[in-house]
């Protein structure tokens, strides 16, 4: 990639402001513009005249290409282990939280496109193609707050006055000082408008984004150790999140309740994922009709037009089971691990149709399994010596996979 010299920048930035003022382009004008906007096709209503977003789809040949050339070419350089990543809908926005309790804010378009290069010291431990740094606008402390402090009694001093009452005075409980913790999950909402971390003390903080950046407006408790993991819902009005206590819980966030408890593993959960979507009418809608039925068992066709309802969830001791959040009572389709290997999952993926499930192991394989049949398929050897397999993720053209 080139770098624009100023007097093409000038250039460009004059030509965006005089198409600015042309009456053709009211979607895209800067009033109507979002951060999501860059990349988001629109729908436009001339009824209320307002531009809408519509589904996303992929470009073209993404579908259909038969390799791809990834080129690592900006490092955020940490201090510290990361334990969490997650990006905005339209990559504006990348967040990072590690072992040193601090939440980043990395500005995605300036890292790839500005100037900001790494030190020779740090050039020196990346690959040749590695020369930008990351560009950071601003971060904030995880904090752990404290519970509410139970009202005070208050306590009688002296005697009555004399119109017979008793002066009272209320004794104030002692500040308490805010702790860090390590930033074990994190998930942002698609447009930057708040996201959420994961404690060590099993608490789950909510912080604005976009506004009063880095301040926590609620917590939610109820899980006993370090949440791992967490997931927001498609429609957004949701998480579920994983922990240390073995747990899985789906939290409604407009009420700051648990809505199901996901039980069933025997040691720390350590990925959660919905199946894509793989039907139109699915994705036109956002929503799933009830059923009386477990789709995981029975008719799994149905399954496809009510993916948004499905939950992969994988732990340490190597399990992998998938869970309808519709049925309230439903067993998880359990997916262990082949005979000889060794008891270990950090990650596990859908692939692009929601067809099949991949699981990532400690002996440097990567498992393939059917969704629909619930029988493991094969799996992928790495080279000896590779190490575990810690993450795996699919690809949208349906024949790659990532590791």
């Amino acid at each position: 990639m080139e770098n624009d010299s100023e007097d093409d920048i000038d250039s460009r930035e004059s030509q965006q402001s005089s198409d600015a003022e042309a009456p053709d382009r009211s979607p895209y004008s800067e009033e109507n513009l979002d951060l999501e906007d860059v990349v988001a096709p629109y729908s436009f209503s001339s009824t209320n005249a307002a531009a809408t977003h519509t589904n996303r789809t992929l470009q073209p040949f993404a579908a259909d290409c038969k390799t791809y050339d990834i080129v690592p070419y900006v490092a955020a350089i940490h201090a510290c282990q990361i334990y969490a990543l997650d990006a905005t809908r339209n990559m504006r926005w990348v967040f990072t939280g590690g072992d040193d309790g601090f939440v980043r804010k990395y500005d995605f378009f300036a890292s790839m496109g500005g100037k900001t290069l790494l030190t020779q010291n740090q050039k020196h431990t990346q690959v040749e193609s590695v020369q930008k740094a990351g560009v950071i606008p601003s971060y904030w402390e995880n904090e752990e707050q404290p519970l509410p402090p139970a009202t005070p009694k208050p306590e009688k001093i002296n005697g009555p006055t004399e119109d017979g009452t008793t002066p009272t005075s209320v004794i104030e409980p002692p500040v308490q000082e805010l702790k860090m913790s390590p930033v074990y999950s994190l998930a942002v909402q698609s447009e930057a408008i708040w996201l959420l971390t994961g404690m060590e003390s099993g608490a789950i903080n909510l912080f604005t984004v976009r506004h009063e950046e880095g301040k926590c407006h609620h917590v939610l408790r109820q899980h006993k150790a370090p949440v791992s993991v967490l997931k927001i819902t498609q429609d957004e009005t949701g998480c579920v999140s994983g922990s240390w206590d073995k747990t899985v819980l789906h939290w409604d966030l407009n009420t700051g309740q648990v809505v199901r408890e996901f039980s069933g593993h025997s040691s720390q959960i350590s990925s959660i994922s919905f199946r894509p979507f793989t039907n139109t009418s699915s994705r036109t809608s956002g929503q799933s009709s009830p059923a009386s039925f477990d789709p995981l068992f029975d008719e799994p066709e149905d399954m496809l037009t009510h993916s948004n309802d499905v939950l992969l969830t994988t732990s340490i001791d190597g399990n992998c089971f998938v869970w309808d959040k519709r049925a309230m009572n439903s067993i998880p389709r359990k997916m262990p691990p082949p005979e000889r290997t060794p008891p270990w999952c950090l990650s596990a993926c859908w692939s692009a149709d929601g067809n099949k499930i991949y699981c990532a192991r400690r002996n440097g394989t990567v498992d393939e399994w059917d969704f629909v049949s619930g029988k493991f398929i094969r799996s992928f050897k790495m080279p000896s010596g590779s190490g575990p397999v810690s993450y795996v993720s699919s690809m949208p053209n349906g024949k790659h996979i990532i590791w």
